[in-house]
């Protein structure tokens, strides 16, 4: 069983961000974690390097009694553009009983996977030092398994960090971009680019609803749970869409205006 030291706590709730540097553990060589796509790479001392398949039982020292275990690993049968490999994680604090760490999704699968990068405030840093755990249920997890793998490129050659950062704004449907979701659980939604990475359905009941960079929407037809925030309000809130928002919005002005993630909603 390896048992590795975090140098940073990990707050599974979003799961925060944490440094791909883990202090040395006292019952093993010295060894450094890193991400790699959705998977841990383990960098031994001794020259080999162990993945999340070989990592099964590995204890994660989360610090102040905290610890993190990978319970199985799994490649995702569902995901687009390349694999992404999905972990049971549980976790416990000091002696207590380990517990699951993901909460069910719509499929009743308690999975999650690291993410490289991080985000700080409300925005996306892609960078080799940090990375983020992400449940199944996540916005962050749903991005990746559609395809907005922000460590690789589209087919025609787009970065897709910047389109991974627009599909998160777009499933918490933040509009401004300041971290604020109005969205709600179980909200069916179409989402689209023009870079090969997902195409709209042809299912009529959904309507144009806004284009998303990585700062949030640049501009909204209409709002996807009225009960949460409505038009009028938006406006108040978030300024620069004061003039971009009802019927003025629309595929084609979403696009003008540098959408690079678009979606329809009922």
């Amino acid at each position: 069983m390896f048992r590795l030291a975090l140098a940073v706590l990990l707050g599974l709730a979003g799961l925060a961000p944490a440094s791909a540097q883990p202090a040395a553990a006292a019952t093993e060589p010295a060894q450094r974690l890193a991400v790699d796509g959705t998977q841990f790479v383990l960098y031994r001392s001794d020259g080999r390097v162990l993945r999340s398949a070989d990592l099964v039982g590995a204890e994660l020292d989360l610090g102040g009694g905290e610890q993190l275990r990978i319970d199985a690993v799994r490649a995702d049968p569902d995901s687009r553009g390349g694999e992404v490999l999905l972990h049971r994680f549980s976790r416990r604090s000091g002696d207590g009983p380990w517990l699951e760490v993901c909460e069910a999704d719509r499929e009743g699968h308690r999975e999650g996977f690291p993410v490289p990068g991080r985000f700080t405030g409300a925005h996306y840093e892609r960078d080799g030092a940090h990375f983020a755990l992400t449940c199944t249920g996540g916005a962050q997890a749903k991005c990746v398994r559609w395809g907005y793998r922000p460590w690789a490129q589209s087919h025609d050659g787009r970065d897709l960090a910047g389109l991974y950062a627009a599909c998160v704004r777009m499933v918490r449907a933040d509009y401004c971009g300041d971290g604020t979701a109005t969205t709600r659980d179980g909200m069916a939604i179409d989402v689209y680019d023009r870079h090969g990475v997902q195409q709209p359905t042809d299912d009529a009941s959904f309507r144009f609803e806004a284009g998303w960079t990585a700062d949030g929407a640049v501009c909204v037809n209409h709002v996807r749970v009225p009960e949460n925030l409505d038009l009028e309000t938006l406006a108040k809130r978030c300024p620069r869409l004061k003039s971009a928002l009802g019927a003025s919005c629309d595929e084609a002005a979403a696009i003008a205006a540098g959408a690079v993630v678009l979606n329809r909603s009922h």
